[in-house]
């Protein structure tokens, strides 16, 4: 009985936790970052302070969690079990490009409304950088899969490549091709998936 109790307790703490981090997105992307307060949250989950506190930790731990549910919505786990088993070169960057489009298709307003608080909040500012740091790693896993394959170009180095693949799915890209330019989703998928197998790959 004790057993099912305490695993009772853990779903519920992990579904009040859940809740605390859907209210800090809705409220932080329709207020921005800053003009969010901690009570604010608390009312919009329905929960006190302290209980922010307990499940989420402060401010920049919230905003630092908010990149584990931009992954899981985005469905990063599963896209990148595929990217790394995968043995056809076109595939990968397939995958990669997959990647990058649905974090900005599902949770683009999130990733804005973080970046454009990062110029004056530290707290956001130390979120930005902790997902600048998985998408590197990402790019960096997907250079290295392809160089086993043996599938870079010539003179084409691990490092170059994630370079060149972390820059072709940037944020800043997404922006620039959604905003300035009005590419569909679809439209930039394709036009990176095709971009980076042009720089990257060799020659049929």
């Amino acid at each position: 009985m004790a057993a099912y109790k305490s695993a009772r307790r853990q779903r519920q703490a992990e579904a009040t936790r859940q809740e605390i981090l859907q209210a800090a997105r809705r409220l932080f992307v329709e207020r921005g970052y800053a003009a969010t307060t901690m009570n604010d949250i608390a009312a919009e989950a329905d929960v006190a302070v302290q209980t922010i506190y307990t499940s989420c930790g402060s401010k920049r731990e919230l905003a630092l969690a908010l990149n584990d549910l931009i992954d899981a919505e985005a469905g990063i786990a599963e896209l990148g079990k595929q990217l790394r088993a995968a043995d056809d070169p076109r595939t990968i960057l397939a995958l990669g490009a997959r990647i990058s489009r649905q974090i900005q298709e599902r949770c683009g307003d999130l990733v804005e409304a973080l970046v454009s608080a990062a110029a004056v909040e530290p707290e956001a500012a130390a979120a930005v950088e902790d997902g600048l740091a998985r998408h590197l790693a990402g790019t960096e896993a997907a250079a290295r899969r392809l160089a086993k394959l043996g599938a870079l170009r010539e003179g084409m180095t691990v490092r170059r490549a994630a370079a060149t693949l972390a820059v072709l799915s940037s944020v800043t890209l997404w922006s620039q091709l959604r905003h300035q330019h009005g590419w569909s989703f679809d439209e930039g998928e394709r036009w990176i998936e095709e971009s980076t197998a042009r720089l990257l790959l060799r020659e049929p």
